[in-house]
C-alpha cells in the first residue's frame, strides 16, 4: 500500500482551515464460510482508508477516501463540508497532545491471515460439534483481521495503534431445534473453537421436545449474549451524550439521580485488557480512562466526544469511535457491571440463551417484548428441561433498578465484559 504523507496533509489543511485532523486506517482481513460441512466462500480484502476532518470558524467538515491519489479532492470536500455545517457553540478545539496511558495494543503479531488458518478454526469448531452426533452443523464462519491506524492533528497529536481480531460463529440443527454460538478475541490464545462448536451442538440437541410453560412472572437468567444485545445496548444508547442533547434519552434529566439499584455500578473501562478491543485513547486522541457511569445506583456521567462535549459545555470523556464515513460516533469501550454475585442458576429460574427481536426494544422507554430461543427451566446449577416457546416482556431500565445478581465469570464482547444476569419477577408470556 502507498505511504501517506500525513504531515503534508496537515500542512495543506492548515492553509485552508483553523484545525485539521488526519486518520489513516490500514487493514487486511479474510472471511471463510462453510455450508453443509464444505467451504462455500472465501473473501479476502486489504486496503486503507484516509479520513480528513477540518474545523473552520467552529464548523466541522469531514471527508474520506481510499485512494491516496485523491487526497487533494478529499481535503476540498472536507473544507466544503465545513463551510456548509452549523457552527458548534462552545467548540474548544480538537484534542491537544497529552499523556497517554502506558500499555500494549490488542494485537496478535503471530496471527496469520490465511485460508489455512481459517480452515483450521473451522475444523476445530466442527470437531467440537461432533460430541453431540445427533446435531448437524448447518453453517459456520471464521473472520481473521489485522490492522493499524495513525491519528494526527494540527495540535500536535500523533498516535498509532495496532489491532487484530478472530471471530468465530457456528450454527447447528437437530430435529428442528437449532443452536448457535460465537466468540471473538484479539488473541488466538483466548479462543476455544472446540467449545464453540460443542456449545452449538449441545443447545441444538438439548432444545428438542420443549415444553410449554405457564404465563406468569419468573426469575429469569439472561445469558451474556442477551445482556449484551438487550440490556447494555439500550443502556449505552441512554447514556450517549448525543442522545441526551437531542432529548432521545430516558436519562436526559437524571444526572445525579438514582437510576439503578444502589448495589449496581456500571463503568466504562477502556484499558481493561480482559476486553476484546481495549484502547489507550479514542479516535480523536483523547486519553482513555476508567470512569463510573452509574455509581452505587446513581447516574454519574454521560459519554461524550469532542463535539457533543462542546455542545454540553463539558469535556470529552474519550468515547469517540470512527465511523465508516470519517465522522465520530459515541460508544463505550468496555462496559463492566458490578452487582451482587451468585451462582445465578443455583435457584429455580428460566434460563434464556438467545432472544429474537432485541432490535425492536424501545430505546426511549426501555420497553421490550422478545421471543426466547434455547430457553430452559434451570435449578441446582443445571439446565433441566427445554422450553418450547415463550415471550419476555419488561423494561430494561426497570431491570437495572431491581434486585439483579450476576455471575462471577464474564464474556468479552467488542464493547463490554458481560456476565450472566439474574432478573427477579420478569413477565413470561
Amino acid at each position: 500500500m502507498s505511504e501517506i504523507d500525513i504531515e503534508a496533509i496537515l500542512r495543506q489543511g492548515a492553509k485552508q482551515a483553523d484545525e485539521v485532523e488526519v486518520y489513516v486506517s490500514r487493514y487486511e482481513d479474510l472471511s471463510l464460510e462453510q455450508r453443509q460441512m464444505a467451504v462455500s466462500s472465501v473473501f479476502e480484502h486489504a486496503g486503507q482508508n484516509i479520513y480528513i476532518r477540518v474545523v473552520k470558524d467552529g464548523r466541522i467538515g469531514v471527508s474520506a477516501t481510499s485512494d491516496p491519489t485523491r487526497i487533494d479532492d478529499c481535503m476540498k470536500s472536507a473544507v466544503s463540508s465545513a463551510n456548509l455545517s452549523e457552527n458548534i457553540a462552545g467548540w474548544a478545539g480538537l484534542p491537544d497532545k497529552a499523556d497517554i496511558p502506558a500499555g500494549k495494543d490488542p494485537y496478535d503479531d503471530s496471527l496469520e491471515i490465511s485460508a489455512d488458518t481459517a480452515t483450521e478454526y473451522l475444523s476445530r469448531m466442527n470437531a467440537g460439534a461432533e460430541k453431540y452426533a445427533e446435531a448437524r452443523v448447518v453453517t459456520a464462519g471464521v473472520t481473521l483481521m489485522k490492522g493499524s491506524s495513525i491519528l494526527a492533528n494540527s495540535n500536535g497529536v500523533w498516535l498509532e495503534r495496532k489491532f487484530s481480531d478472530i471471530s468465530l460463529g457456528i450454527d447447528a440443527i437437530c430435529e428442528g431445534s437449532t443452536g448457535y454460538d460465537s466468540d471473538s478475541a484479539p488473541f488466538a490464545s483466548r479462543l476455544n473453537p472446540e467449545k464453540v462448536g460443542e456449545q452449538t451442538a449441545f443447545f441444538a440437541t438439548a432444545s428438542r421436545n420443549g415444553e410449554m410453560i405457564e404465563s406468569k412472572k419468573y426469575d429469569v437468567v439472561f445469558s451474556e449474549n442477551v445482556v449484551d444485545s438487550l440490556v447494555l445496548e439500550l443502556f449505552s444508547d441512554a447514556v450517549s451524550g448525543k442522545n441526551v442533547l437531542t432529548g432521545k434519552s430516558v436519562y436526559a434529566n437524571s444526572l445525579g439521580e438514582a437510576v439503578a439499584n444502589p448495589k449496581v455500578t456500571i463503568s466504562d473501562s477502556p484499558i481493561e485488557e480482559a476486553g476484546d478491543s481495549w484502547r489507550r485513547f479514542d479516535t480523536e486522541g483523547t486519553p482513555a480512562k476508567k470512569f463510573d457511569i452509574v455509581k452505587d445506583g446513581v447516574l454519574s456521567a454521560f459519554l461524550y466526544d469532542s463535539k457533543t462535549a462542546a455542545q454540553a459545555g463539558t469535556a470529552s470523556t474519550g468515547n469517540a469511535l470512527r465511523a465508516g464515513n470519517g465522522t465520530t460516533v459515541i460508544s463505550p469501550h468496555c462496559l463492566t457491571i458490578s452487582a451482587p454475585v451468585e451462582n445465578v442458576l443455583e435457584r429455580p429460574c428460566l434460563y434464556v440463551k438467545e432472544v429474537i427481536g432485541a432490535h425492536t426494544a424501545n430505546p426511549l422507554t426501555g420497553e421490550f417484548s422478545v421471543e426466547v430461543a434455547n430457553a430452559f427451566i434451570a435449578d441446582g446449577g443445571e439446565l433441566l428441561r427445554p422450553v418450547k416457546k415463550a415471550m419476555l416482556a419488561g423494561n430494561v431500565f426497570d431491570i437495572l433498578k431491581g434486585e439483579i445478581t450476576i455471575s462471577q465469570s464474564a464474556k468479552a464482547f467488542s464493547g463490554a465484559l458481560v456476565p450472566l444476569m439474574r432478573i427477579p419477577d420478569l413477565q413470561v408470556i
